[in-house]
């Protein structure tokens, strides 16, 4: 099996918007999608009523596609933990103007160049600054409160990312279909790869992973 794994945006931003994401589907045929929502999401994300650019692109490729989508992600922690985050995040934003900075750049080259860049090399190493400002900034700061939220947010995600890899990992021994796609917010991709490598060290690969996507390459 076959599995490439998109890095996407959840809110449509210029070169990166639906139809875009819908024609990377179409070039590449994939006979299951994985999404990176819980399993009680799954209806509203079919239906392209959940609200973000993946959930909308798949429906529009479902019209035209026989294709399952299967929901690998866990459940949504609680509000307090959304609250806390969001709480963090935006301290070390007023604080460090090299995060605002990265992410003004982010969002540009985003809407200027779509997925090319989402998915590039170069997205890879901004997202990795991002998190070593994050991280540097907190510690700047010195707020034992907001370095344990920060702990606590990647422990979550860390729970997620490995969650997804179990779950299509199972998914593909079960129903063991030829052509897949993961689509995933591209702030998780780098981190996914480096952790499906790592289950690939120590298990025979059941799965071929195509991790960096490139226009010219789809066939």
């Amino acid at each position: 099996m076959l599995i490439s794994l998109i890095g996407t945006v959840h809110v449509e931003n210029g070169l990166a918007n639906v139809s875009t994401l819908k024609a990377i589907l179409d070039r590449l045929q994939p006979e299951v999608i994985y999404a990176e929502i819980s399993t009680t999401m799954l209806s509203d994300y079919l239906d392209g009523s959940h609200g973000n650019l993946e959930s909308a692109a798949v429906a529009h490729y479902r019209v035209s596609h026989s294709v399952t989508v299967v929901p690998v992600d866990l459940d949504k922690p609680g509000k307090d933990f959304f609250q806390e985050s969001m709480e963090m995040f935006n301290k070390v934003e007023r604080t460090s103007s090299i995060y605002r900075r990265l992410l003004d750049q982010h969002h540009l080259d985003t809407k200027n160049h779509g997925f090319t860049y989402l998915n590039s090399e170069r997205c890879g190493q901004v997202w990795a600054k991002i998190y070593k400002e994050t991280f540097e900034t907190l510690e700047w700061i010195g707020d034992a409160r907001l370095r344990e939220i920060y702990a606590q947010w990647e422990k979550v995600n860390d729970h997620r990312e490995t969650a997804m890899i179990e779950k299509i990992i199972r998914n593909s021994i079960e129903n063991t279909p030829n052509r897949g796609v993961l689509l995933v917010g591209t702030a998780h991709k780098k981190k996914l790869a480096d952790k499906i490598k790592k289950f690939q060290e120590s298990e025979a690969p059941a799965i071929y992973w195509n991790f960096q996507y490139q226009e010219s390459n789809i066939c």
